[in-house]
């Protein structure tokens, strides 16, 4: 036996399970064994995994949709208010739109009862919606519309810029009279536009009582704004910060008020109302006034007659169906504050257009001097030569008429204050 070197020994120390690790591993793992038996049973109930996972995809994306709504509605709206203010502060823009109407009805001229209503403006061109029983074939340069909805044409703005012509105003129901354009909202990425001058003239605006009310009060500001071709009366009730004249005294005045003879030239300036809440009575009184001509009448709330209805809901959605109106009116509010700001800085930077002119002193003659005067040598008066018709051009649209020139068209509630 030899000695040598002590051996060194090293003890291993395994770990072992003890019962309540073995307990957790043991239902883990049945837990998971039943849930995959439970999600098989389902899967195989609705068709099978390729059926679910396309079931499961579409409720995520619809999740995702309800989520992300929010913030898309808000970009829309402040899109919106972009393009409306751009489009109302432009005073080019709202006098491009009367031209418009008016190149249309004289398009329609030979189709009887035939008009142009409203029109969307969107970039590259614009829709007029034409209230007809058929439409006609459009003449050179507006195109039919092929898109579905309401019956209209279309014309590219690019043609105008090319020297394409437009025929000149026609006379509506006896009178002429301007278009009256009001923007109504957005539609997609056009502005919406509609003529309260056309039709019965009596616009109710009905739905939602705060979208209803946001939207009465920018309808009947874009009526005040000076150049909008209306004389409005604001009457009491209409806005509460606003005292204006009772709707009766109006009513009398109205009835009181002869009507003007129709004449060959274009009327400067409509006679616009804007009430709230009328009784049936005064209803009726204002029916018989809008039926003759002699008022356009905006009216917050439902009335009894023959009128055109703008329903509003809470979202802000105007619609009309039976004008084939479907809009946003929600940007439409602060559009026009911004539109109206814009009037007023106008207004501080050229205050001598809305001074009085002065007439020319002549001056004065010696008695003398008048009577050495030979009856001879006085001119007569040259008669004006008539003048030819016009077509209106692009150039042209961009030009206010000359018989609204011959009178101011400012609102009456403006030009008291």
């Amino acid at each position: 036996m030899t000695t040598g070197t002590p051996l060194h020994w090293h003890v291993i120390a395994l770990a072992k399970p003890d019962k309540p690790l073995m307990t957790k591993i043991l239902v883990a793992v049945v837990a998971l064994l039943v849930l995959f038996l439970l999600l098989r049973y389902f899967v195989r109930k609705h068709g099978g995994w390729r059926r679910c996972r396309r079931r499961v995809a579409r409720e995520l994306t619809l999740t995702r949709h309800a989520f992300g709504e929010p913030l898309r509605a808000f970009r829309r709206h402040r899109r919106g208010v972009r393009t409306l203010a751009r489009h109302l502060c432009d005073p080019r823009a709202g006098l491009l739109v009367r031209r418009l109407l008016d190149a249309a009805g004289a398009a329609l001229g030979d189709v009887p009862g035939a008009f142009p209503y409203g029109l969307r403006t969107e970039p590259g061109g614009v829709s007029v919606q034409i209230a007809a029983r058929r439409l006609p074939e459009p003449p050179a340069p507006w195109e039919a519309d092929e898109l579905p909805g309401p019956q209209s044409w279309y014309l590219e703005l690019d043609r105008l810029e090319d020297g394409a012509a437009l025929p000149g105003a026609v006379s509506r129901g006896g009178a002429r009279m301007r278009p009256l354009p009001v923007a109504v909202g957005m539609a997609d990425d056009a502005c919406v536009h509609l003529d309260l001058a056309a039709g019965p003239r009596m616009i109710t605006v009905e739905g939602d009582s705060a979208a209803r009310t946001r939207l009465f009060h920018a309808l009947a500001a874009q009526l005040d704004r000076p150049g909008s071709g209306a004389s409005v009366t604001l009457t009491d009730g209409v806005h509460p910060h606003f005292h204006g004249e009772r709707l009766e005294t109006v009513l009398r005045e109205l009835e009181d008020t002869p009507l003007a003879e129709p004449e060959e030239t274009v009327t400067a300036t409509t006679r616009a109302v804007v009430c709230a809440a009328p009784t049936r009575e005064q209803a009726r009184r204002l029916g018989a006034l809008t039926a003759s001509g002699a008022v356009v009448c905006l009216v917050d709330g439902p009335v009894p007659g023959h009128s055109w209805a703008l329903r509003v809901d809470a979202r802000g959605r105007v619609t009309s169906p039976e004008l084939g109106l479907h809009a946003d009116c929600g940007p439409l509010g602060r559009a026009v504050a911004a539109a109206v700001r814009a009037d007023r800085r106008r207004a501080r930077r050229a205050p001598e257009r809305h001074r009085p002119t002065e007439q020319a002193l002549e001056p004065r003659v010696q008695p003398e001097q008048q009577a050495a005067r030979s009856p001879e040598l006085v001119e007569e008066p040259v008669p004006p030569a008539p003048v030819p018709a016009l077509t209106v051009t692009g150039a042209d649209l961009l030009s206010e008429p000359a018989t609204a020139r011959t009178r101011p068209a400012q609102a009456s509630s403006t030009d008291e204050q």
